[in-house]
């Protein structure tokens, strides 16, 4: 098959999300639980093969979560990344893409597999995905492989 190449918008797009920081924040409200707990572990499309990224957020008191994105209509992992790092940064937390790949998402199966990178964030320690999904589908079998794209 051919091999989707990017285009200069994405990469100033990817650019963009991997340069952002947090828009600061006075410190209002540090006190109430972690927004993180708003905020699903995993958020990808119900079925089908489809691009994927890990994200790390953190907040404001040094929590961290990982956050796995997928969407069968994202033609590139910038777009399967930008909603939620930008969600997080307006929420005054930080966000960064630690990578992605690509996953099938096989429901009637039961079973979810992950190979491949991101031509701009790279590859992600796979294993954490792995993990962040299987807790997320624990009737599943989850699977990776670092080859391929």
């Amino acid at each position: 098959g051919e091999v989707k190449t990017t285009t200069a918008e994405e990469r100033a797009d990817a650019e963009a999300l991997k340069q952002g920081v947090a828009r600061s924040s006075s410190g209002e409200g540090s006190c109430e639980s972690s927004a993180l707990e708003d905020f699903e572990s995993v958020d990808i499309s119900p079925s089908g093969t489809f691009k994927y990224v890990l994200i790390l957020a953190e907040d404001t008191q040094g929590n961290t979560k990982h956050l796995v994105r997928g969407y069968r209509d994202s033609e590139y992992h910038v777009y399967a990344a930008r909603p939620t790092v930008e969600k997080l940064r307006d929420m005054g937390m930080s966000a960064k893409v630690l990578g992605g790949g690509r996953l099938k998402h096989a429901p009637e199966k039961g079973t979810l597999h992950l190979w491949g990178k991101s031509h701009s964030f790279g590859r992600e320690d796979k294993s954490i995905t792995q993990e962040v999904c299987q807790l997320y589908y624990p009737q599943y079998k989850v699977t990776w492989e670092n080859g391929g794209y």
